[in-house]
């Protein structure tokens, strides 16, 4: 599905707000997602809003399934935090038109994981943006998630950073700076904040080869 985001700013809504639009059980790697989601979310809340849609009265997710089960486990054990009474959640709209700028059709870790294995077997730019239906200029940005530290491109993939975040994490040359400067700043950070904190620290900036 293509979607584009239509409030920037998430509003709130109870748990039982929120319905799917096909029954999912979560069994074997996505049930321990899940237990995993659940872990994080007790201790530090949830890090990204549920992508939803507004139809009937009711919000349909399009995206935190597994936040969202993950959710509903936490309220029945007796574990979900205050702050979660009411979920944070961004609205999008139907899009008429492809958006060819930022990747919605797989999620993130298969479009990495479909990028990156058909680039390293030799695959060009312009044949994957014809696949995969997108800007010369995404796929350029997926294949550069590669320099990621390990555990950032997994909140990537977990959409606990955005696209934009990681791109941002990805300019800094070291995954230890990488890394120092995601405790610093925090999940939330804008990517220009990423930026700057790199090009204002020495250790983190890009080194210039003398002439």
């Amino acid at each position: 599905m293509l979607y584009t985001v239509q409030t920037q700013i998430p509003s709130h809504a109870p748990v039982n707000d929120f319905s799917l639009l096909n029954s999912k059980i979560f069994c074997g790697d996505r049930l321990r997602d899940v237990h995993t989601l659940q872990n994080s979310i007790a201790r530090y809340g949830l890090l990204s809003p549920i992508i939803a849609m507004k139809r009937a009265g009711r919000l349909i997710v399009v995206d935190g399934r597994k936040r969202l089960a993950a959710i509903r486990r936490l309220a029945f054990d007796g574990r979900l935090p205050r702050s979660l009474v009411k979920i944070p959640y961004l609205l999008v709209k139907d899009m008429g038109s492809i958006e060819r700028r930022t990747p919605f059709l797989l999620s993130n870790s298969d479009l990495y994981n479909a990028l990156v294995e058909r680039f390293r077997a030799g695959e060009t730019v312009s044949a994957l943006t014809e696949h995969f239906q997108i800007s010369r200029q995404c796929v350029r940005d997926v294949l550069t998630l590669s320099r990621l530290a390990p555990s950032l491109r997994l909140a990537f993939f977990n959409r606990m950073i955005s696209f934009s975040q990681a791109r941002a994490f990805a300019a800094i040359p070291v995954h230890a700076n990488q890394l120092a400067c995601f405790d610093r700043l925090g999940p939330f950070a804008e990517p220009a904040d990423i930026l700057a904190e790199m090009n204002n620290d020495e250790d983190m900036a890009p080194q210039k080869v003398a002439a």
